[in-house]
């Protein structure tokens, strides 16, 4: 059963305090930040560093954490050309139990959180990013990029690798 590893950050905004212990492949982390001003959610899959964003999530939102979580992983795998009809019955089916706990610190995975949120929030022409600018380059652009670690084989090879085992 998946696991998503919420920062302290989003840890607090969803009111979380649960621990576990034994982070698995097919986890992921997740962390709250801002652009202009509203709050984000960026999240990385620790075996493939396959990542999306939520944006302008609101408080409220939060309380469907789970619901949101799987809508939007499904709309970046459909961006990115990856989701057929029987993948997301599988996806659905694997989803729909999976857990949420505080943040698991492993380094590797938050590293590249963190290069993804900078990515993101990147001053593009010398203009701080706008809500437009960064759901474009999540949507077209954000699982393109190689990866060093991984042989470097961008993270929507590495996925559509992982979703077809």
């Amino acid at each position: 059963m998946p696991t998503i590893f919420c920062s302290t950050k989003l840890s607090k905004q969803i009111g979380l305090k649960t621990k576990l212990s034994t982070p698995i492949k097919d986890d992921w982390n997740g962390h709250l930040f801002a652009v202009q001003g509203r709050k984000c959610i960026a999240f990385v899959h620790k075996e493939t560093f396959y990542s999306f964003a939520m944006f302008d999530v609101l408080k409220s939102d939060l309380k469907e954490f789970k619901k949101i979580f799987i809508e939007n992983f499904f709309k970046q795998l459909n961006d990115d050309g990856l989701l057929t009809t029987e993948l997301k019955e599988k996806l659905i089916l694997h989803y729909q139990n999976f857990e949420i706990a505080t943040t698991d610190n492993d380094r590797s995975t938050i590293g590249y959180l963190n290069d993804f949120i900078a990515r993101i929030k990147y001053y593009r022409d010398g203009l701080p990013p706008t809500l437009e600018v960064a759901k474009e380059y999540v949507s077209c652009y954000s699982n393109e990029n190689l990866i060093g670690v991984r042989s470097y084989i961008n993270a929507k090879e590495l996925m559509l690798e992982y979703l077809n085992k």
